[in-house]
């Protein structure tokens, strides 16, 4: 049995790459504390000391592996939404696709990974892009025909289509072609010049 305790951040580590690798490798459904003990060679018992549910354990590794998240104030709405896409990409390029559907599928069945899904790694994603948004509306950056809310989710829908859908993994390359070929023009090219990026237009 491995000695090195938990609270060592190298031996955690280890735990929470032992917990993603099952996660993508069975699914949620599957996924149990024993075979964690088993290829992480760790006491079942040590662990529920710490992660009293699977879901902690699963949310606590997820957690662990995203970037802290960007939320400067560019000065434009473009801007601040590219800088978080980034950040939130760039968590997103490290997991595998079969490990994002097995949250997914996972939060349908289980209410505890849900709630914890959306509070500790949705909720701070949709918060700075939030926060983006109301400094933007507090510009007039937002023309007013446009829907606030599907605005901040656009760009997040797009990327989880190449992700989820055609299996790709997302880049700054694909964040700029959201921000300079979708959110600029819609915006009738408030802030191109803040956006960041190549600035090279959607084809």
């Amino acid at each position: 049995m491995h000695k090195v305790p938990l609270s060592n951040p190298e031996r955690r580590r280890e735990v929470f790459d032992t917990v993603l690798a099952l996660l993508a490798e069975v699914g949620y459904e599957r996924f149990t504390m024993d075979l964690v003990a088993q290829r992480a060679r760790a006491s079942k018992a040590t662990l529920y000391q710490r992660w009293p549910s699977k879901a902690e354990l699963v949310v606590d590794a997820l957690q662990e592996q995203r970037p802290v998240l960007g939320g400067a104030d560019t000065g434009s709405l473009p801007g601040d939404l590219r800088e978080v896409l980034l950040s939130w990409a760039a968590g997103l390029d490290g997991q595998d696709r079969g490990l994002m559907l097995a949250v997914l599928e996972g939060s349908r069945r289980d209410e505890e990974l849900a709630r914890l899904r959306r509070e500790r790694l949705t909720g701070p994603v949709r918060q700075a892009a939030q926060d983006a948004v109301d400094r933007a509306r507090r510009r007039g950056e937002i023309p007013p025909a446009i829907d606030q809310e599907l605005l901040l989710e656009l760009p997040f829908a797009l990327v989880l289509l190449h992700v989820l859908v055609l299996d790709e993994r997302p880049g700054p390359e694909l964040v700029d072609r959201i921000v300079h070929g979708v959110l600029v023009p819609l915006l009738g090219g408030a802030g191109e010049a803040d956006a960041g990026g190549t600035g090279t237009m959607a084809v």
